[in-house]
């Protein structure tokens, strides 16, 4: 759970409701990347749309929108691997995307 513009109570209130499945954060993902990508993607906020930036600090990957793994999956199989557990997610990040990109990414 991020922490973004919002204090403690703020934090506490989101894992409440996360936990009682009134939310479910993982809506706000848009795209997913490696540490490579942060300062670039910093830079360049305001020009990239959609919601969240995750950065996974101990991977190399471009920040790529999950929209984009059906395109890049045709020259990587680990995107196309990626967009097919998506897309079996309502088209969301989740727990399964997560593992594969940390078992298939340094």
């Amino acid at each position: 759970m991020g922490t973004t513009g919002g204090n403690t109570d703020d934090l506490i209130e989101s894992l409440r409701l996360t936990e009682t499945c009134r939310i479910e954060p993982a809506v706000m993902i848009t795209h997913v990347g490696g540490l490579d990508s942060a300062a670039e993607t910093i830079l360049n906020l305001p020009h990239i749309p959609g919601g969240k930036k995750l950065v996974y600090n101990h991977i190399t990957m471009p920040m790529t929108a999950l929209s984009d793994f059906a395109i890049l999956g045709e020259s990587d199989t680990r995107y196309q691997n990626l967009h097919e557990i998506v897309s079996a997610n309502r088209g969301l990040w989740c727990a399964e995307a997560e593992e594969y990109l940390l078992s298939h990414w340094n």
